[in-house]
């Protein structure tokens, strides 16, 4: 099995679209789009389209 070490780094992304269960981003230097749910979304400002983030991201292992 290969093992790598996991070290997250902080990410930024731009907010692209916002739905009632999920907001789609994408993440800086051409690394892709994502799409989380809203209950991961920790803020009290209204979310936007155009809206930066910041997230830690980091390899998935699979078991």
């Amino acid at each position: 099995m290969m093992q790598a070490k996991l070290v997250p780094q902080l990410t930024r992304a731009k907010i692209t679209e916002i739905n009632d269960t999920a907001v789609k981003v994408s993440i800086r230097g051409r690394l892709g789009v994502i799409t989380v749910p809203l209950r991961w979304i920790l803020t009290d400002k209204t979310l936007e389209a155009g809206q930066e983030v910041e997230f830690y991201f980091s390899y998935m292992n699979v078991r």
